[in-house]
């Protein structure tokens, strides 16, 4: 008997302590996750002391720059409507930020921090749970925990377009229609792919109650009115029925003429975080708002499968998927109970096998494409005697530091390119002082004997190839420059201009040769023969192939 009693008691105290122990993880998880969320605010606020932000975040601040100076939606200064930056509400807002001489990146520093506060709010808002700052900085915390992270610290409008999305879910739930309607508008003009979750969500507002012809009108004269006033404005201002983006990134190869394969695989993880999050509600009896996974989830998903996702820095183009998450979790909120601990532990576990490492590879990159030489360039090249032309596939720090007219042979920034892929010609036609481009690292710098004399598809080494022949027939010098941060050779342990590089072909007979090869020259640049060497050396161009005139160099 007394055995039985040992026996019990030490059976309760083990489960008691067990449990004990298990309450103090979670409470400690949840402390770490609201100092990481501080942390979060502290580092997006200061971002800009340290880092630059991405190429496409530079293209977007252009814009910005050229509309605050000139009052026109440019890619060049005073030059032609080109509608390359898609993002008109986040574009209009730097352009704000410029007017009151605030650069754009500290600009988008501050956006950052208020947007990711506003969007713990407004998730605490749809769980229905009394805001307070713990709750606030772990749900910060979390959020930050997400590889988009870091394309918000590169300068994308993530978390803007984040606060606008999970605003108007929290309008739709509750159904405030008006509201509704004028967040989905305000949404589109922020990023015009967000018609894919708006458009479904707005159906939805339609057809519940019995109002429904009373519904549509409102959704008509408040967002479907002043969209239809802007699409119209928008073609006649730019001449285009789409965004130059848009056309570019839908002329691709697709699996059964509908998916891009290189698309749905990024999505993948995304989408296994999401099923494994949402199991545990979705198999509840109690589950509630599931329907949202249709506009949320499966909707922009399917999209997005049929689209180029090019610069998809931090995978910026799927945050939908672990915000779609949040939002669904935080409906279901209340109706949880007990098992609110069994979601909060699912999602420790999903983060730390699905998107530790992602997040972790993206910090990595972030180092890595840290482009200080270029931007020292291409300032440079803005002090020049006068200014030249560029032809590049870097349509970002080049042309918004040096201020040259500058063709984005990729299409992004220039109509002619967007609608037909540059062809080896155009480089003759154009003529300009420099080509500049980065390719895929086994492509050569220099032609090849297996080429063919142009290629006609629209892609990344098809772009490359073309732009070194139509240099090479026209009497240009290879200049190499080390592609990325100081960081990101060491890692690699490659020498200056080896390993992935960028390629600087220097037109020999423009008059700025001299003060191009000089910016070149006290950047690191690879001089000319020295970059033929480096081309041979790692096996992209062959003795033969030599242009005349080089000699090989031994290092």
């Amino acid at each position: 008997m007394h055995t039985g009693v040992t026996s019990t008691t030490e059976q309760y105290m083990v489960n008691h302590l067990s449990k004990s122990g298990v309450k103090m993880f979670d409470r400690t998880v949840l402390t770490l996750l609201s100092i990481y969320g501080g942390v979060a605010l502290i580092t997006l606020a200061f971002v800009p002391f340290r880092f630059l932000p991405a190429e496409d975040a530079i293209i977007l601040f252009q814009y910005s720059r050229n509309l605050a100076e000139y009052g026109s939606i440019t890619f060049l200064a005073n030059g032609p409507h080109v509608e390359g930056a898609t993002d008109f509400g986040w574009m209009l807002l730097v352009a704000a930020g410029i007017r009151l001489h605030i650069p754009p990146l500290w600009f988008s520093a501050g956006m950052n921090v208020l947007s990711l506060i506003l969007l713990a709010v407004t998730l605490l808002k749809i769980a229905e749970v009394q805001v307070s700052l713990l709750r606030l900085l772990a749900i910060v915390g979390s959020i930050a925990l997400m590889p988009q992270i870091l394309a918000a610290a590169s300068g994308f409008a993530v978390l803007p377009d984040a606060v606008l999305l999970s605003t108007f879910v929290l309008f739709v739930m509750r159904g405030q229609l008006e509201r509704a309607s004028l967040t989905a508008f305000v949404f589109c003009l922020f990023r015009p792919d967000a018609v894919v979750f708006t458009i479904p969500l707005l159906a939805y507002l339609i057809v519940r109650g019995p109002l429904r012809w009373k519904n549509a009108a409102t959704i008509g004269a408040l967002f479907a009115a002043p969209g239809i006033i802007y699409f119209s404005w928008r073609w006649i201002y730019f001449g285009e029925l789409f965004p130059l983006p848009f056309l570019v990134k839908a002329d691709t190869h697709r699996v059964l003429g509908l998916f891009v394969p290189h698309s749905l695989h990024q999505s993948l993880i995304y989408l296994l975080f999401a099923i494994v999050m949402l199991a545990p509600i979705i198999l509840r009896a109690e589950a509630r708002h599931l329907w949202l996974i249709v506009p949320l989830v499966a909707v922009p998903t399917f999209f997005y499968w049929a689209m180029r996702l090019d610069q998809n820095v931090a995978a910026r183009f799927f945050f939908y998927l672990p915000l779609a998450t949040a939002i669904i979790i935080a409906a279901n909120w209340a109706a949880l109970g007990e098992h609110k601990v069994l979601v909060f532990r699912v999602g420790c576990l999903a983060w730390s096998v699905l998107l530790m490492l992602p997040l972790s590879r993206e910090v990595r990159t972030f180092r890595d494409e840290q482009f200080g030489e270029v931007k020292s360039i291409a300032e440079e090249l803005s002090h020049a005697t006068r200014h030249g032309t560029i032809l590049t596939s870097e349509a970002g720090f080049i042309p918004y530091f040096s201020s040259w007219t500058t063709y984005d042979a990729w299409g992004l920034n220039t109509p002619e390119f967007a609608h037909r892929p540059l062809q080896s010609s155009d480089v003759g036609r154009i003529r300009p002082d420099l080509v500049v481009f980065h390719p895929d690292r086994p492509e050569s710098c220099l032609v090849l004997p297996s080429w063919s004399p142009n290629y006609a598809e629209r892609s990344w080494p098809h772009l490359t190839r073309n732009l070194t022949i139509g240099a090479h027939a026209n009497h240009y010098e290879l200049w190499l420059t080390s592609y990325g941060s100081e960081f990101y050779r060491q890692r690699k342990h490659w020498h200056y201009g080896e390993g992935d590089r960028e390629c600087w072909l220097v037109r020999k007979d423009s008059p700025l040769y001299p003060e191009i090869t000089q910016a070149l020259r006290d950047h690191h640049g690879v001089t000319s023969d020295k970059a033929v060497g480096l081309e041979e050396e790692h096996g992209r161009l062959t003795p033969e192939a030599r242009p005349a005139g080089y000699r090989a160099i031994s290092r």
